[in-house]
Parts: structure tokens; C-alpha cells; sequence
């Protein structure tokens, strides 16, 4: 694996946790990160949907698939900022800028990675 692949891999990983989390004890994640109690099933759907998305992190940063790698630096640093929006304009509480925070640095690090493979060649 090149080390942008290991970024993302190893970003995955944090996903499928994630997103076992959120199946297994749903309610014990909302109320960690204050946010409201979610109707039945909601916890654990989100939790799966974090889950597929750690399988592709996984199965493309392994791959070293460069286009997914990529695309995946762009959309991580946009949920940081919806999340910060949600945030601003009340619609989410304050811990859950950790969530936000925790992908952002994730792909800082893979664009790090990305830049220095470009530098390398």
C-alpha cells in the first residue's frame, strides 16, 4: 500500500469500529455526544451506513485506488464543514464536532500523503 492507501485504510478501520458502535449501542452514542434520542433502528442504520462506508475506505486504500483516495480527501473535509453548519445554526449539538473533527484530520493526513507520493516521484 502506498502511504496515502495506509491513510485510508487505516481510516476505515475507525469506520467499521464506528460503525459497529453505532449497531451494537446506539443509544449509548447519541447520549455520549448529546445528541437526541433517535426513533428505533435510526442508531443502528447509521451505524451500518458508517460500516459500508469503512469497507470501501478499506478495500480502495488497500486497492491504493487513487481516484476513490482522492475524492475521499474532498468529501471528509466537507462533512467537517456541514457539521460545523449544523452546529452554528443549532441544528446539532456541540460534541458532535469531534465526529466532524475526526474525519477532517483523517484526510488532511491522506492529502499529506497524497502530495508527498506526487513530490516523490
Amino acid at each position: 500500500m502506498t502511504p496515502a492507501g495506509k491513510s485510508l485504510f487505516y481510516f476505515g478501520i475507525y469506520g467499521i469500529c464506528a460503525g459497529f458502535l453505532f449497531i451494537i449501542m446506539p443509544d449509548t452514542l447519541t447520549s455520549f455526544t448529546y445528541l437526541p434520542a433517535l426513533p428505533s433502528g435510526w442508531g443502528r442504520m447509521i451505524g451500518f451506513l458508517a460500516l459500508v462506508i469503512g469497507t470501501y475506505d478499506i478495500v480502495c486504500g488497500k486497492a491504493n485506488f487513487k481516484p476513490f483516495i482522492t475524492a475521499s480527501v474532498y468529501v471528509r473535509l466537507g462533512f467537517m464543514f456541514y457539521v460545523l453548519l449544523l452546529v452554528v445554526f443549532g441544528q446539532m449539538p456541540m460534541p458532535i464536532i469531534l465526529l466532524g473533527a475526526i474525519d477532517a484530520l483523517g484526510a488532511l493526513w491522506t492529502e499529506m500523503e497524497l502530495k508527498s507520493e506526487v513530490i516523490g516521484k
